[in-house]
């Protein structure tokens, strides 16, 4: 039996496409947690019926909401969102095209409101009909926007008129589809608004405390290859030597983000706590403890263009504990030593 509710699409957009494995891998991470946040943000009790890509899809039996409460919830979906992508760009230290892409993301709504049938396939529930394949093929219109609220002239009558005070200007428009006809809707552009969300406050200051360098090695490779190479999580175990296995937040790789690796039986917890890039000259320094022999400390890794092409890397170490056995500092920077020249190899072996 079909009952009345509201449908309510938010669809990201703004990514490119890309070809590298780390582009796809990040552009999925981002997107993902981007998504999870949306549905966290769902305070008005939508059902999530579906994760259609970079969409989801939400519907309402029932009561309709008042307007100002569906508008409300999709500003609140929207403020969560831009926010989080300001933080994702202030905190990057990745180079590849989906990092470099955050700031290009946006989000739009789509709401309508008409008879949908719940159907039970396996364990799942799946929400049917004519106004949820409207509702979708409104995601392709002609507003000359990427960041607006759409509403149905069907959901408008179901929730109300626009509130006197309202936040966001209206206006009216149609689209014509095939099998469909002329659907009539409301529009409201989010420029504005976005205008006045408040960047992310400044990450707290990371005091660069260096000690001597400990080691130096010219990669034959690119500054930008070799720096990608080194801040890439996932491509660890090709350079560190005794990493059984990894485990990692599954975001793209940022200031603050830990990773563990499983090492000779060891977890050797990293977090990225700094990274300054620049095409002549960069810094990417990473906090490190073994809880299992005491060890904690600030790995810093200096990377120079070099006239020819190629990359001088200085690697040194601020022990953060004093007292740590002579012999446990020198196995540490004897065993890094080691992972750098693989680091060398793997970044010279690299396909440009």
């Amino acid at each position: 039996m079909a009952e009345q509710a509201i449908i309510l699409i938010p669809d990201i957009s703004g990514f490119t496409d890309f070809t590298s494995t780390t582009e796809i891998d990040h552009s999925a991470h981002i997107i993902t947690e981007l998504l999870e946040l949306i549905i966290q943000s769902n305070e008005m009790g939508f059902t999530l019926a579906e994760i259609e890509g970079d969409a989801i899809l939400f519907y309402r039996k029932g009561e309709p909401l008042p307007r100002k409460q569906l508008i409300d919830q999709c500003l609140n979906m929207f403020l969560n969102f831009h926010q989080q992508r300001m933080v994702i760009e202030r905190d990057t230290v990745c180079r590849c095209g989906a990092c470099q892409s955050v700031t290009n993301l946006t989000l739009k709504f789509i709401i309508h409101f008409g008879p949908i049938k719940e159907i039970k396939v396996a364990q799942f529930v799946k929400a049917t009909g004519v106004d949820m394949i409207v509702a979708h093929r409104l995601l392709k219109n002609d507003i000359n926007s990427h960041e607006y609220i759409l509403l149905t002239e069907p959901c408008s009558e179901a929730v109300g008129p626009v509130e006197q005070n309202s936040i966001v200007s209206w206006s009216k428009s149609s689209q014509i589809y095939p099998a469909i006809g002329k659907v009539e809707y409301e529009f409201a552009t989010l420029t504005d608004y976005k205008s006045r969300i408040p960047p992310p406050p400044a990450p707290p200051n990371f005091i660069v405390e260096k000690g001597d360098d400990i080691f130096e090695i010219i990669i034959n490779a690119p500054l930008k290859a070799v720096y990608q190479t080194l801040i890439n999580v996932d491509k660890r175990p090709a350079w560190i030597t005794g990493v059984d296995s990894i485990n990692r937040e599954m975001t793209s790789e940022r200031i603050g983000m830990w990773h563990n690796c499983m090492l000779m039986g060891m977890v050797m917890i990293n977090t990225a706590v700094y990274s300054n890039f620049e095409e002549e000259h960069s810094l990417y320094s990473e906090q490190v403890e073994i809880a299992e022999i005491g060890l904690k400390l600030t790995a810093y890794y200096d990377l120079y263009s070099m006239n020819d092409g190629n990359t001088r890397l200085n690697f040194n170490v601020n022990f953060l504990d004093p007292v740590v056995p002579a012999e446990i500092k020198q196995g540490m920077i004897d065993g890094q030593t080691a992972n750098l020249r693989l680091l060398k190899e793997v970044c010279e072996n690299t396909p440009a």
